[in-house]
């Protein structure tokens, strides 16, 4: 059932009380904010309730900051290996929901709860307990709400996870934001340590990062104020993000798309600073049947399984048509983005 801030409290806790330990699970690759918010209801669970909890997910944790957050705040995180079962535990999935599938639940036999801030998927309604807050620019903010619930002080480690969870998905041009994200930010300041989180946001990086980020550069197209770029088979699926982050700050960009290839998925970053275009329902028309997709209005991720390798460059054009059709009315002819020079005025 969803539920809401009137009724919120006396389901949640008939559903904690009725089991002895639970698997909390973000959504795949989790970025900071699945992982502050997953850290987050861990905390809660064990101080309010007395209840154990593990923390477990798939795909993986590639980019250079969210592994120094894991790091440095003692994030008790578990990896689930390829095809392996979920847990056997009542589930509680951050972040996400069932049937978007960017989670490893294939099965809403053993899930009990759910906490999200994206779009509603319907089937979450047939869930025990889900709270999806479409007015939070955060998980780790809806998350933070049960601690003034509760009036639970965070420890250093889990304030400063929640921060950094908020923070990367509000702050920043074209982030999606809300007063009671930026409340949360100030009242966690209190408790947050300022040498961890600044290491965080600074982590040293390797090389295949610059390898990637120029491929990325060398690779896109421009065509008109879009940007379109395919980085080819990858090792670290967070890449594909963070270049398209990375890309979206070109001030003649203002939509872009970024194409990776990654264990047999073809994995899709687009990123939108057009009020009038919502880039989580863009992705979703873009992608249509072929996988799956969704996200906020100024950034969304999708997903596509590959049965056949050698169709990966048949669903690449198939994409990149739609995304011109769909954004730009028609197929235009592209400037590579890295001869502009002949074009601007620079």
């Amino acid at each position: 059932m969803l539920v809401n801030n009137k009724n919120f409290k006396i389901h949640f806790e008939k559903i904690i009380h009725k089991y002895k330990e639970f698997a909390i699970m973000p959504h795949y690759n989790p970025d900071p904010d699945a992982l502050g918010c997953s850290f987050g209801m861990y905390f809660l669970l064990n101080k309010v309730f007395n209840k154990k909890s593990n923390i477990y997910f798939s795909g993986i944790i590639g980019r250079a900051e969210n592994n120094k957050m894991i790091q440095v705040l003692d994030i008790p995180i578990i990896k689930l290996k390829e095809r392996q079962a979920v847990p056997d535990l009542p589930i509680i999935l951050m972040d996400t929901q069932p049937g978007t599938g960017n989670n490893p639940l294939k099965s809403k036999k053993k899930l009990k709860m759910v906490f999200d801030h994206h779009q509603l998927n319907e089937k979450s309604k047939e869930v025990n307990y889900a709270d999806i807050r479409l007015n939070y620019g955060s998980c780790s903010s809806l998350v933070y709400s049960y601690y003034e619930v509760y009036d639970v002080k965070p420890s250093v480690n889990v304030a400063t996870a929640l921060f950094y969870g908020i923070q990367s998905d509000v702050v920043g041009e074209g982030r999606t934001a809300y007063k009671i994200d930026f409340h949360y930010m100030e009242e966690l300041s209190k408790y947050i340590n300022r040498e961890k989180l600044y290491s965080i946001e600074n982590p040293k990086l390797p090389f295949d990062y610059y390898i990637h980020t120029n491929k990325g550069m060398e690779n896109s197209v421009m065509y008109n104020d879009l940007l379109i770029t395919s980085l080819g088979e990858i090792e670290n699926p967070d890449y594909i993000g963070e270049i398209a982050d990375f890309l979206i700050r070109f001030d003649k960009c203002y939509l872009a798309l970024v194409i990776g290839v990654h264990n047999k998925f073809i994995q899709l970053s687009f990123r939108s600073q057009r009020k009038k275009i919502d880039a989580g329902l863009t992705l979703k028309k873009i992608v249509g049947r072929l996988g799956s997709a969704g996200g906020h209005q100024s950034n969304a991720g999708g997903r596509i399984f590959i049965q056949n390798p050698e169709e990966i460059p048949k669903i690449n054009k198939k994409i990149i048509t739609r995304t011109l059709h769909l954004l730009q009315g028609k197929i235009t002819s592209g400037i590579p983005f890295l001869s502009l020079t002949d074009y601007l005025n620079y």
